[in-house]
C-alpha cells in the first residue's frame, strides 16, 4: 500500500509541474533536509519523504524474511530483496532526473522502475497470503469436474494473464513518454484530436498514438479478464480481481475521458494515473493467482502435453441431437445469428437510427446510415454474444435459454468468445473509419458497459441489476445522434432516458413470466427477491415516468406537436397496459404489457421519425 501511495505521489509531483520543487538538490532540498516550504518544495519534499518510507518498510521486509523465512518459503526472500534493489534503483534514476532537469527518458525509467518494484511487493504479498493448499483444493476439484472443467484447467490462461500484465506495463511506459514529450496537451479534446480522426504528425499524433494502444491494450485486457471471470470456478481469487481490473479499467477511461473535456486539470490527471497502476497492481495479482493454478495442477498431472484447452471439448448439456447435425452449415449459420439475438438488434438500430434522422434538420447521408447500422449491428451482436458466453452455465439452467448453441452442445465456449469480440473489434473499426471516432466510442462503452457492469456484475448480484444495466441499451440514441453530428445534444439526452427508464418495466414484465426460471439459475430478478405485487407496483410507477420523459422532447423544442400527441397516448396506453397488470395480477396480462412494451418503443420513435418529416415540409 506504501508503494502504492509512492507512486500516486509521484504523479502529483509530475502533473502539478513539482519535479524541480528541491532544485538541482539531491538527496537535500535547497540544501537543507527540512527547507523552507513553498507549494512546489513541500509536494517534492514529501514525495521523497515518503519514497524513503517505502524503501525503510522493504527493508525491514528483506531483514524479517531472511531471519524467519529463508528456509521455508525462499521464493518470499527473493521477491523481497528485488523488491528492495528495485527502490534503490528508483531512488538513484530519482537523483538522476533531478540533475538531468527531468529529461524524459530517466523519468520513464523512473516510473517502470516504480511500477516493477509495486509488482513484486504485490507478488511477495500474494504469495504470502494465497497458500498452495487453497489452490491444490481448487485444481483437485477441476480434475474431478467434467469435461469443460478438464480443458479450463488445462488451458493456458497463466500465459495469456502474463502477456497481458507485460502489455499494460508498455501501455503505462508510453503514458509516461506522453508526459516527458510534453503531449499531455496536444489534443484539446476527446475521443478526437483537435477535431481529427487520425492527427498526423508531431506531438498530436504522440498523444493520439497512446490512446490507440491504449484502445488495443484494453481489448487484451477485457478478453483476459473474461476468461478469468469464467473460470472463477477454478481460480475465484483470480476471477475477483479481474473483475476488481474491469471495473478500475472503466474508471479509468471515464477518468481519461473528463480529463481532457475539462483541459486537464491536475486532480484529474493524477486520478488518470491512479487508476492506470491499481489496474496494472489487479492484473499483476491475477497473474500470480493464475501460475499458482497451474504450479499445483501440473504436480497433480491435471496438466499433460497433449491436454485438451478450452474451446476444444464440447460441454455437457442437453442437446445430442442437435449436436448431430452442427457440422451443417445451416445449423452453424443459424447458430451463428442466434447468439447475436437479432430481435434485440433490430429494435436497438430503430432508436439509433431514429435518432439520426431527429439529430439532423435535413436528412443523413445514406452513406452514414448504412456504416452506422452495420456499426450499431456488429456492436449489438458483439454484445450479445458475449453475453451467451459468460451466461452459459445459467442457460443451461433456464428452460428458455437451455437451447442457445453453448447449453444445447453445438458450440464451444471459445468459439462464442472469439465470435463475440470479433464483432466488438470490427464494430469499433467500422464506426471509427466509416463514421467518426465519438460514435466508436460510444458505441464500444455500451458494449462494455453491458459485458462487464450488467452481465457479469449486476445480472447475478442484486435486484436492481435490470434499472442500471438498462443504460447499455440507451446507449443507442447517443451513438445515432453522434453519428449524424459529431456530438450529443441535450435532445440525445432525454432520448438516453426514456429507453433507460423504458428498460425496467418492460424487463420486470418478461421476468414475472420467467421467475422460476430465474430463481432456478439464482439470479436475483425483481419478481425473484420480492413479491410479484411489489414488482407490479414497480412496473406501474416506472410507466407513469414515461409520459413526462416522453413529453419533454416538446417541451424542449426537440420536436413538435405531431409527436407530442403520439407521446401521450402510447405513454397513456403503456400506463392503462401497467395499471391493469397491477390490479389483475395474471399471467396473460403481464405478457400483454411486455408485448405492448416492444411495441411502444419502436412506435415512439417512429413517431419521432413522423414529426421531423411534417415539421420539415411544412418549414
Amino acid at each position: 500500500m506504501a508503494t502504492f501511495i509512492l507512486v500516486i505521489l509521484g504523479a502529483v509531483v509530475r502533473v502539478s509541474g513539482s519535479g524541480l520543487g528541491c532544485g538541482n538538490d539531491w538527496p537535500l532540498c535547497h540544501g537543507s533536509l527540512v527547507p523552507l516550504f513553498d507549494l512546489h518544495t513541500f509536494i517534492e519534499w514529501n514525495h521523497r519523504l515518503f519514497a524513503s518510507l517505502v524503501s525503510l518498510l522493504t527493508a525491514l521486509a528483506v531483514v524479517t524474511g531472511w531471519l524467519w523465512l529463508r528456509k521455508e518459503r525462499p521464493l518470499l526472500v527473493k521477491m523481497a530483496v528485488g523488491a528492495f534493489l528495485l527502490v534503490v534503483a528508483q531512488a538513484l534514476l530519482g537523483a538522476v532526473a533531478v540533475k538531468t532537469d527531468l529529461s524524459p527518458q530517466v523519468v520513464m525509467a523512473h516510473l517502470g522502475t516504480a511500477m516493477l518494484c509495486l509488482a513484486a511487493l504485490l507478488i511477495m504479498a500474494t504469495l504470502a497470503t494465497r497458500q498452495p493448499s487453497w489452490v491444490a483444493s481448487r485444481a483437485l476439484g477441476a480434475e474431478t469436474s467434467s469435461s469443460v472443467g478438464d480443458a479450463e484447467a488445462n488451458s493456458h490462461f497463466h500465459l495469456l494473464a502474463l502477456w497481458t500484465t507485460a502489455a499494460t506495463f508498455v501501455l503505462l511506459m508510453s503514458g509516461s513518454l506522453v508526459t516527458g514529450s510534453g503531449a499531455d496537451y496536444a489534443c484539446r479534446d476527446w475521443p478526437l484530436c483537435n477535431g481529427m480522426s487520425l492527427p498526423t504528425g508531431g506531438l498530436p499524433a504522440i498523444h493520439f498514438g497512446h490512446r490507440l494502444m491504449a484502445l488495443l491494450v484494453g481489448l487484451l485486457i477485457i478478453f483476459t479478464l473474461v476468461r478469468a471471470i469464467q473460470r472463477r470456478g477454478h481460480n475465484p481469487g483470480a476471477a475477483r480481481w479481474a473483475t476488481a481490473a474491469g471495473a478500475l479499467l472503466i474508471g479509468q477511461v471515464i477518468v481519461g475521458a473528463f480529463q481532457v473535456w475539462l483541459h486537464f486539470p491536475p486532480q484529474l490527471v493524477a486520478t488518470h494515473i491512479a487508476f492506470a497502476e491499481a489496474v496494472w497492481g489487479s492484473l499483476v495479482i491475477m497473474t500470480v493467482l493464475a501460475y499458482q493454478e497451474r504450479r499445483v495442477a501440473s504436480r497433480l498431472g491435471g496438466v499433460t502435453g497433449g491436454g485438451a484447452t478450452l474451446g476444444t471439448t464440447l460441454p455437457a448439456g442437453n442437446g445430442t441431437a442437435a449436436a448431430a447435425t452442427a457440422g451443417t452449415l445451416r445449423q452453424m449459420l443459424a447458430d451463428y445469428l442466434a447468439l447475436t439475438k437479432p430481435e434485440i438488434i433490430l429494435l436497438l438500430l430503430v432508436t439509433t437510427v431514429c435518432a439520426m434522422y431527429i439529430a439532423t434538420r435535413g436528412m443523413p447521408s445514406p452513406g452514414l446510415v448504412l456504416w452506422t447500422t452495420i456499426g450499431g449491428a456488429l456492436s449489438a451482436g458483439g454484445a450479445n454474444a458475449l453475453n451467451c458466453y459468460v451466461d452459459h452455465d445459467i442457460d443451461d439452467v433456464m428452460t428458455r435459454t437451455r437451447r442457445r448453441p453453448i447449453p444445447a452442445g453445438r458450440m464451444t465456449p471459445g468459439q462464442v468468445l472469439a465470435f463475440g469480440l470479433t464483432l466488438g473489434v470490427l464494430s469499433f473499426l467500422v464506426m471509427l473509419l466509416g463514421v467518426n471516432m465519438l460514435a466508436a466510442v460510444l458505441s464500444l462503452s455500451g458494449l462494455l458497459f453491458y459485458v462487464f457492469v450488467y452481465t457479469l456484475w449486476l445480472k447475478r448480484s442484486t435486484p436492481s441489476n435490470i434499472v442500471i444495466g438498462g443504460a447499455a441499451g440507451a446507449v443507442p440514441p447517443l451513438v445515432g445522434w453522434a453519428a449524424a453530428t459529431g456530438r450529443v445534444d441535450l435532445a440525445a439526452w432525454w432520448l438516453f432516458a426514456i429507453i433507460f427508464f423504458w428498460t425496467p418495466p418492460h424487463f420486470w414484465a418478461l421476468a414475472l413470466l420467467i421467475k422460476k426460471d430465474y430463481a432456478r439459475a439464482g439470479i436475483p430478478m425483481l419478481p425473484v427477491v420480492e413479491t410479484e405485487d411489489h414488482t407490479r407496483m414497480q412496473i406501474f410507477l416506472y410507466s407513469l415516468l414515461l409520459l413526462p420523459l416522453s413529453a419533454m422532447l416538446f417541451f424542449i423544442g426537440a420536436l413538435g406537436a405531431v409527436y407530442l400527441v403520439a407521446a401521450l397516448a402510447l405513454s397513456g396506453l403503456f400506463v392503462y397496459y401497467a395499471l391493469r397488470l397491477l390490479r389483475g395480477a395474471t399471467q396473460a396480462l403481464a405478457r400483454r404489457l411486455y408485448r405492448y412494451s416492444l411495441l411502444y418503443l419502436a412506435l415512439l420513435f417512429g413517431a419521432m421519425v413522423v414529426d421531423h418529416a411534417v415539421t420539415g415540409l411544412l418549414a
